[in-house]
């Protein structure tokens, strides 16, 4: 036993020396020199420079340790040289995620392939830092970042605004840069439309915008700079309607009309080919139609469902001519016979129709007599509208104080000759159908006799008749008075001032009659704010002619608001361009769109070098959108 037990031990002994035996010796300890021939084998920097000698390694190498020094060899020693590329570029938010989120950190490292990765990063180094409190944003940030492929980042490095927009939607975006990518103008418009499409609902919007730019991109670009996004959500619903159409109307003009008569064009598209819609627009450039067309919303249909008449209708009365009838008449008959009224008395029938649309006697006369009731009606309709604005005038001229004088005592009104015709027939009224004062209208007694007529055919006379009569009958006085002391030709003198006076009052009464008529039917609408500012600057057609003129002076809020009803149509949410909050540091940061900047803003900040304020913004509604509770 005790021989057996020495023996181990000797074995034991034997296998410590010999281990002894073959172990290296101890490292030699060096000093650092001033010189530089000096080795400095244990110097981690000048170790960190000896494993790279690539010129542009080293120099990636002497930038991090003139900056960083320690911290750059512990990342080198980590994640070798992608470790000391990311934080070149990510700089500070490099450090911060190395030492708080290395799983972050690694996985930024991991998507440094290529210089356009590198360069991505260094462009939204500023971002990073002020997404350093908030995990969920920042992780899914690099998350995407990481998925992207190397065509994908090499579009994001071109054109770093679009990296938003490229994570939404990675391949149909980078399509887009690649196919205009040789030209900067064409490109720069497409990102500002993108740019102004909401990402925080998804990439649903985003996906139909790029539709249209992949199947009618040149005209939607066009159809932006005239109108707007409102021209290029018209594209959006329309494109084949417009490429149907061709050159026979100037895109602008076509926008104007399409946007008008949307709705009736929708109506159309239901039942009809596109190449039908455009049949029907040319036609109506052919005819000279087109601002009439392009004033009223019900102006397209009026031609096409009434042909000639409704033309006539809109060349006489101009857009108010459809809105009128398709308004105030859904019954059928009384339509026709408005479009009948309108086309034959123009503007007088307009102004009727309107203001005793509701009116169930003047509909009934209208059913029965037609266009023919219209000028009695109109003829009698100015009075108490004409007393009103004599009586506000300060100074009135001669003709003016005679005019009211006799409207005071007449008391006309167009509801007494409606319940007239309707009583009496259309005969009854029909001497007052004439548009000019004849000459026989001014020989003496005329109206006095005239009266006496009324009254022999057992008719109740009107009370402007009796006013009219009584007028003539003191100028009869004032003419028998003058024959005592004038001389004949001073009765002549008097009768020639008399058919003056005549002719000037009743011209008075009818102008302002007519134009009060239209003023007033407007009033009685709830449109009328709306539209007397439209019609004020010459007509919807030529207001939205000036919206070029306009876009430079809006504000991006603003046209984004004035678009957004349209745009919501064709299937594009717009972004809402509020305030950006950050937290860094413990202090909020505010980022806001100048209020002063508009659509060549965010044209500009498409295509330029650094990321700006719409690139940010753009940025948190696509993570808005990416976050768990959003999917």
């Amino acid at each position: 036993m005790k021989r057996t037990f020495a023996v181990v031990i000797l074995l034991a002994a034997l296998g410590v020396l010999c281990k002894l035996a073959f172990k290296g010796a101890p490292p030699r300890v060096e000093t650092r020199s001033n010189d530089p021939d000096t080795p400095a084998a244990l110097d981690p920097e000048a170790q960190l420079r000896a494993r790279y000698q690539a010129p542009q390694d080293r120099a990636l190498v002497e930038r991090s340790l003139e900056k960083y020094r320690q911290t750059a060899v512990a990342i080198e020693r980590t994640d070798g040289l992608r470790g000391l590329e990311l934080l070149d570029r990510l700089d500070l938010e490099a450090i911060f995620l190395y030492e708080k989120h290395p799983n972050d950190f690694r996985r930024l490292r991991d998507t440094l392939t290529d210089d356009a990765a590198a360069d991505v990063l260094l462009h939204w180094r500023e971002y990073f830092g002020l997404k350093r409190v908030d995990d969920t944003d920042r992780s899914l940030l690099i998350a995407e970042i990481a998925r992207l492929s190397t065509a994908q980042r090499k579009a994001a490095a071109k054109f770093p605004n679009a990296l938003p927009l490229i994570l939404a939607e990675p391949t149909g975006v980078t399509d887009l840069i690649e196919r205009w990518a040789d030209d900067e103008h064409e490109l720069a418009d497409a990102l500002a439309v993108l740019s102004f499409i909401n990402l925080e609902p998804g990439a649903t919007d985003l996906r139909a915008a790029l539709r249209t730019l992949d199947a009618h991109g040149p005209v939607a670009l066009e159809a932006f700079r005239v109108q707007g996004l409102d021209g290029f959500a018209l594209v959006s619903l329309y494109g084949p309607v417009i490429a149907a159409l061709g050159p026979a109307l100037p895109l602008d003009q076509t926008l104007i009309l399409l946007r008008v008569n949307s709705e009736y064009v929708d109506e159309l598209l239901r039942s009809h080919e596109p190449e039908t819609v455009a049949q029907h627009l040319r036609h109506v450039a052919a005819e000279g139609l087109t601002e009439a067309v392009g004033g009223s919303t019900q102006a397209l249909r009026l031609v096409v469902e009434h042909g000639a008449r409704g033309e006539r209708a809109l060349v006489q009365a101009g857009a108010d001519a459809a809105d009128v009838v398709y308004g105030d008449y859904a019954d059928e008959t009384l339509r026709n016979q408005a479009v009948e009224a309108i086309a034959e008395h123009g503007s007088m029938a307009l102004a009727m129709l309107d203001k005793y649309a509701a009116d169930s006697d003047f509909r009934d006369v209208l059913r029965t007599y037609g266009a023919a009731a219209i000028p009695p009606i109109a003829r009698a309709d100015g009075g108490p509208e004409t007393l009103a604005v004599l009586r506000s005038k300060p100074k009135r001229s001669f003709s003016e104080t005679l005019a009211l004088s006799v409207l005071f005592l007449s008391g006309e009104n167009g509801q007494a000759t409606i319940q007239t015709i309707k009583k009496d027939g259309l005969e009854r009224v029909a001497e007052l159908d004439s548009s000019e004062v004849s000459f026989y209208q001014f020989l003496p007694l005329y109206d006095v006799l005239h009266l006496g007529n009324v009254l022999r055919r057992g008719q109740t006379p009107t009370s402007g008749e009796a006013a009219w009569a009584l007028i003539d009958g003191c100028f009869v006085v004032a003419d028998g008075l003058s024959l005592l002391v004038l001389q004949p030709e001073g009765v002549a003198a008097s009768e020639a001032a008399r058919a003056e006076v005549k002719a000037a009052t009743r011209e008075v009464a009818k102008l302002a009659g007519r134009e009060l008529a239209e003023q007033g039917t407007e009033a009685a609408t709830q449109r009328l704010s709306k539209w007397w500012a439209i019609r004020a600057a010459g007509g919807t057609y030529q207001v939205l002619r000036r919206v070029p003129e306009l876009l430079p002076r809006l504000g991006l809020g603003e046209a984004t608001e004035l678009a957004r009803p349209l745009c919501a149509r064709a299937g594009f949410r717009l972004s809402a361009w509020k305030p950006l909050r950050f937290l860094k540091n413990g202090e909020e940061i505010v980022l806001r769109v100048p209020a002063e900047r508009g659509l060549k803003y965010v044209v500009a900040q498409g295509v330029q070098a650094t990321v700006g304020i719409v690139a940010y913004q753009k940025m948190e509604e696509h993570l808005a959108s990416r976050r768990p509770g959003n999917r």
